[in-house]
């Protein structure tokens, strides 16, 4: 399993943040606080789930995002592409997992792909940092074998889950060196318990032979009981039996009567064998007598015909024919066809005919010579020139002569606009004009002045007189309306003629371009009308030679230069088709006449004349006659293989009925009897016999059943003396009873009087309780630890030891990170120890701290290598490798990058020497 790519949504400080992993060693370089956690973090939160709001693991909520979770991208050897999706929702986020064939699901799909592994397995061994280092270190070889078979136990976590919780319920019951468990305890509790009894039993020695003896009473008084209830058993039954005393009668002369009677041990269905004996016989008597008229029936229905007679005849001479029948057949086909083409290609010659409108009665021309081929060439091509031309022209014409109806209506509209010449005149004198109105205009504005000098004046006066002022202002407006009233009166009339005279200056100008391009297209109307003159001319010329031409070889006076060379093509076709028809004419009357006289052969062989006179049809009538001949002689040939099977079903009949006389005489004979009708009588006495032994188990049900008794009679003949011995018995037995009655109560009065205070008694019952609850504590224990291991030896045999492999592998990682330093690993007991080159032992916690972290990741990667069969999972390493000097880091990055090209390892550093190592390719700079 590989990570491809990380697709984060919101996870810590990641929003909307992808990253592409391609190698299968990829670091992720960054300073602290850059998110390296965090995304260590966002992997395994997918994978397994995010922390609970309890744990002790950070969730790492985004702040600036409302989207919790993501999506990666991981290459399965099993499943392909896989797409893990995990958001927000449940506890632990909802999932939703896709593989590459499209199949989704939720968390069991997950799980499947995990193996059913969890996080804590995950982190224990494929993630971990610098304390997760540590971690290992805390494991044994027990442990570590443990580990190896939870790996070689896949698809089985449920039993090796199982084992556990069966250790941990035994454990919780006894501990070899414990004091708390339930079985330690109980076991100082009976010792205790059991000193104070045989105290106590030192004591009361006579107690306990008394209660001995009691005992032994006891059993005496149960066996007289019970002999009591048999012999109350035997007496009911007795008593009962002598109720049913007409039905033991009954039974006992059926008995006499069977006395007499020997077994006959007829077969049990003999009658029924002899019955089908005989409906056998009928049976194939009547099969017999249906073959006869059906062999009777066959005769009558065959009779040869005349032509098989003949046939049989001039057999010999027909054979011959015949052999060759296959070869005329073909040539009868040839010449249908032949017929069908002939009758095809006359009718294309004379629908050609009459679709070009050739006469029939005129002759086809004959092959043109090049010369001619030449000059109709050179017309043709002469002809479409001009032809060419002429379109051309004509398209001119028309297009002049809409021009000049365009430009015509224009004028048309114009006209009605233009202004009398005159008018145009003034209107233009005005215009020029122009200029010195607005020279007036100038001079206006001087006039203005006094205006401004009476308005000053009378804002003057304001502050003199008011009424002067009033005057003068008066006086202002009156004189400044007017003024302004003329002005703008002047403005407008000028600009309304300025306006009309544009406008009938440029309408002067359209007008007179139309004119001029009238006469120009008028022009060219002329011109074009001449040319189209002269090539009609050309025209004519070329189609009165055409027409002798046509004259001189033969051509119909239909035909134009334009279809001449179809004409030609057409003409060429039928001169072939006319040389095919006369070939296949000579073709049909070579097979016709080699057929005839085959036909007449035959005709004069079987003195038949055919009816037919068409050559074909004569064959088809020669071939029916063969067809009939030879169906003829089928149906002989059925009628013989018919004729003998009947006669063989007859036969076959004829034998079964002698079989089953022979099966008759051999049942007679096994019965010891000559007649038939002994038969019947025979197994009427057996019937009889039958019935009455169906009767006696009737009787024999209806008595009283007990237990071991066979036979009735017996009871019937000495009822009374058995009931007498019965209950002497019964007496005898009840004196018994009281006697041992009264000793027993008697050895209770002892026994009561030395139990003052009951400590014994007390003891012992405590004592045998304890034991009791002692020994089914000890029997759940054994149930525990032989269940357990049960499973685990089960699991053990279904994989191998894996522990001394994944050593061996940690030896040669440990010795190239110590460059040779230390040499072999192995364990004593739970303790792990390595010997150097010297040859000396050094224990794990002897070692320093840059050699303890190497010792402890080569035993990590030799488990994960190890395990790689069964699991794949991609290693996540958070800079554990602060403590080791530069050599070891550059081994450490090297046993890395070449680790396993099918695991893949994600780095994450901050390390500068590990991304000195790296490539750039393989690298992802965070900050």
């Amino acid at each position: 399993m590989k990570i491809k790519k990380l697709i984060i949504y919101g996870y810590g400080k990641w929003i909307d943040t992808e990253f592409d992993i391609d190698a299968s060693f990829h670091l992720f370089f960054g300073e602290n606080e850059a998110g390296k956690s965090t995304l260590m973090s966002f992997i395994h939160s997918v994978f397994f789930g995010f922390p609970t709001r309890h744990s002790s693991l950070k969730r790492y909520e985004p702040k600036e995002s409302s989207r919790y979770g993501g999506k990666i991208i991981i290459l399965d050897e099993r499943y392909g592409e896989v797409s893990i999706e995990r958001v927000s929702g449940k506890v632990t986020g909802d999932v939703h997992v896709q593989l590459e064939d499209g199949t989704t699901g939720s968390d069991s799909l997950l799980q499947m792909i995990f193996h059913n592994k969890s996080r804590s397995f995950y982190e224990s061994i494929y993630s971990f940092d610098l304390k997760g280092i540590e971690d290992i270190q805390n494991m044994g070889r027990e442990q570590l074998s443990r580990f190896f078979l939870s790996v070689g136990a896949l698809g089985h976590e449920k039993y090796l889950k199982q084992a556990d919780y069966y250790n941990a319920q035994a454990d919780k019951l006894f501990k070899p060196m414990g004091r708390n468990p339930k079985i330690n305890q109980l076991q100082l509790e009976l010792k205790n318990r059991q000193i104070e009894v045989e105290k106590a039993k030192e004591r009361n020695e006579a107690y306990i032979n008394l209660i001995k003896n009691h005992l032994e009473k006891k059993d005496q008084r149960e066996k007289i009981e019970q002999k009591l209830t048999g012999i109350e058993k035997d007496l009911n039954y007795l008593i009962e039996l002598s109720t049913h005393k007409e039905t033991l009668e009954e039974a006992e002369s059926i008995e006499q009567y069977l006395k007499g009677k020997s077994d006959l041990k007829l077969p049990k269905d003999g009658l029924y064998q002899w019955k089908q004996l005989n409906n056998d016989i009928v049976e194939y008597q009547m099969k017999i007598d249906e073959r006869q008229l059906k062999q009777k029936s066959l005769q009558d229905q065959f009779k040869p015909s005349k032509e098989l007679i003949l046939y049989q005849e001039n057999e010999d001479s027909l054979k011959q024919f015949e052999n060759k029948l296959d070869f005329w057949e073909d040539k009868v086909h040839l010449l249908q066809l032949k017929k069908k083409d002939l009758s095809n290609v006359e009718q294309t010659i004379t629908e050609l005919k009459i679709r070009e409108n050739i006469p029939f009665s005129d002759s086809i021309p004959d092959e043109l010579e090049p010369s001619d081929i030449d000059y109709l060439n050179a017309s043709h091509e002469r002809l479409q020139k001009l032809d060419k031309s002429l379109t051309e022209l004509q398209e001119n014409k028309k297009s002049l002569q809409y021009k000049i109806t365009i430009n015509n209506e224009m004028i048309d509209k114009i006209e009605p606009k233009l202004l009398p010449l005159s008018d145009f005149a003034a209107l233009d004198e005005m215009n020029s004009e122009q200029g010195s109105l607005q020279e007036k205009r100038r001079l206006t504005f001087f006039s203005v002045i006094p205006l401004l000098i009476l308005f000053i004046s009378s804002v003057y006066l304001v502050t003199v007189d008011l009424l002067y002022a009033a005057v003068t202002f008066v006086l202002f407006l009156m004189i400044a309306y007017v003024r302004l009233r003329k002005y703008m009166n002047s403005k407008q009339n000028e600009q309304k003629d300025q306006q009309l005279f544009y406008e009938q200056r440029n309408l002067r100008h359209q007008w007179k371009e139309l004119l001029a391009m009238n006469d120009v297209y008028q022009s060219d109307l002329r011109s074009s009308v001449d040319q189209i003159s002269e090539i009609e001319a050309a025209k004519q010329q070329i189609q009165q030679a055409f027409s002798q031409w046509k004259k001189d070889h033969s051509f119909a006076e239909s035909i134009s230069l334009l279809n001449i060379s179809e004409k030609r093509a057409i003409y060429k076709n039928l001169r072939g088709l006319i040389k095919k028809a006369s070939t296949l004419r000579q073709e049909v009357e070579a097979i016709e006449t080699h057929l005839n006289k085959q036909l007449n052969e035959f005709e004069n062989t079987l003195h038949r004349t055919f009816l037919a006179e068409n050559v074909i049809e004569k064959f088809k009538e020669m071939r029916n006659i063969y067809r009939e001949i030879k169906k003829e002689q089928q149906a002989m040939q059925d009628y013989i293989k018919q004729t003998e099977a009947v006669q063989h079903d007859i036969n076959y009949f004829v034998e079964k009925i002698n079989d089953l006389k022979k099966a008759k005489q051999q049942f007679l004979e096994s019965l010891n009897i000559e007649r038939e009708e002994d038969i019947y009588d025979l197994y009427s006495e057996q019937e009889t016999i039958q019935e009455k032994k169906n009767k006696l188990e009737i009787l024999k049900a209806k008595l009283p059943v007990k237990e071991g008794q066979d036979d009735i009679r017996i009871e019937l003949t000495n009822l009374n003396a058995n009931r007498d011995r019965l209950n002497k018995d019964r007496e005898m037995l009840v004196k018994q009873q009281k006697d041992i009655e009264k000793k027993i109560m008697s050895d209770e009065m002892k026994i009561k009087q030395l139990e003052d205070g009951g400590l014994y008694t007390d003891l012992l019952q405590k004592f045998e309780n304890e034991k009791s609850y002692y020994q089914e504590t000890v029997e759940q224990w054994t149930a525990l630890k032989t269940a357990a291991g049960i499973i685990e030896k089960t699991l053990h045999y279904a994989k191998k030891d894996s522990l001394p492999q994944a050593l061996s592998v940690a030896e040669s990682y440990f010795k190239f990170l110590t460059d040779n330093k230390y040499q072999k690993l192995f364990f004593e007991g739970e303790d792990l120890f390595a010997v150097d080159k010297l040859g000396k032992k050094w224990g794990s916690k002897d070692l320093s701290r840059g050699t303890v972290e190497p010792l402890y990741i080569s035993l990590r990667l030799a488990f994960i290598k190890t395990a790689k069969d069964k699991l794949t999972f991609p290693i996540l390493i958070d800079d554990p490798f602060v403590n080791l000097d530069n050599q070891r880091v550059q081994n450490m990055y090297q046993l890395l990058s070449e680790f396993d090209e099918t695991i893949q390892v994600i780095f994450f550093s901050f390390d500068p020497r590990v991304k000195s190592f790296t490539k750039e390719s393989k690298c992802v700079y965070l900050n």
